[in-house]
């Protein structure tokens, strides 16, 4: 099949990079003045490409044209390319800067390193709930619990719940740590064992929950994505012994049928 073919693969590949260069280009003013005309044939001849291959993907399935519809990947290039022939669509720019945009999404498709990060943050994300409602359970406890015991003494970062919430967010997210503790120290030297507990429970364990977490999704997709490889294979050479065996009941068949000519009990 030419779709599945590798070459066919890395032309799509490469098509789908310029056509997010020219995409790019766009974005700057003294490129879209001075080159406009040259960007936006450029990607109507990537648009073009893309719409062969829907067609082709399509016209493979024979007198079954939905079974192409039946891989959601499918769906998605179908719809971005569909989309940008439609009245009203193509003439809103915002729309039409999106569908560009939505084409380059394309790329995941043939990388498969990316594809098994996708499906790994898929199944992160629920198993990641807990964590999620845990870190936010503990961070507003402390940020309780630093409004009452430093409101007075350092309300620029514990004035209101809502600051000391986005003091303890900035070391969790490990910005500028160093800065927001030697602040709240010059206000109230406290705050330096306030900070190292929360930083100790928060910044590090849960993180590295988190880490874990996402870890184990990222095995669960290798381990699925190896057992579709070997899914395809066997059903590759499956279908290679049935095309051989087919092959040996035709080859069968017409010797019968010859040696029925000659026979001479016809």
């Amino acid at each position: 099949m030419l779709l599945a073919h590798r070459r066919f693969q890395l032309l799509s590949m490469t098509v789908i990079v310029v056509n997010g260069a020219a995409l790019g280009a766009m974005t700057f003013g003294g490129a879209l003045a001075a080159e406009g005309g040259f960007l936006d044939r450029v990607d109507h001849v990537c648009l073009g490409f893309f719409v062969f291959e829907v067609l082709a993907g399509i016209a493979s399935f024979g007198r079954r044209p939905w079974r192409y519809f039946r891989d959601g990947w499918n769906i998605f290039d179908f719809v971005i390319v569909a989309a940008s022939f439609l009245p009203g669509v193509r003439e809103n720019i915002t729309i039409l800067r999106m569908l560009r945009l939505a084409r380059v999404v394309r790329i995941l498709r043939g990388m498969p390193s990316m594809r098994i990060i996708l499906v790994a943050a898929g199944k992160a994300l629920p198993k990641s709930a807990g964590v999620f409602a845990l870190t936010g359970l503990v961070m507003y406890l402390w940020a309780m619990l630093g409004w009452i015991m430093f409101e007075k003494t350092d309300g620029d970062h514990f004035g209101t719940v809502g600051k000391a919430l986005l003091n303890l967010f900035q070391l969790v997210a490990f910005d500028d740590m160093g800065n927001v503790i030697r602040d709240s120290m010059d206000e109230n030297v406290w705050t330096l064992p306030y900070y190292i507990v929360f930083i100790l429970f928060g910044a590090f364990i849960l993180v590295n929950i988190m880490i874990g977490v996402v870890l184990a999704s990222m095995e669960e997709a290798q381990k699925l994505d190896d057992e579709d490889g070997q899914v395809s294979a066997d059903t590759a050479l499956l279908i290679a012994r049935i095309e051989q065996l087919q092959a040996t009941v035709d080859k069968l068949a017409a010797n019968q049928e010859r040696a029925r000519e000659f026979s001479p009990f016809r």
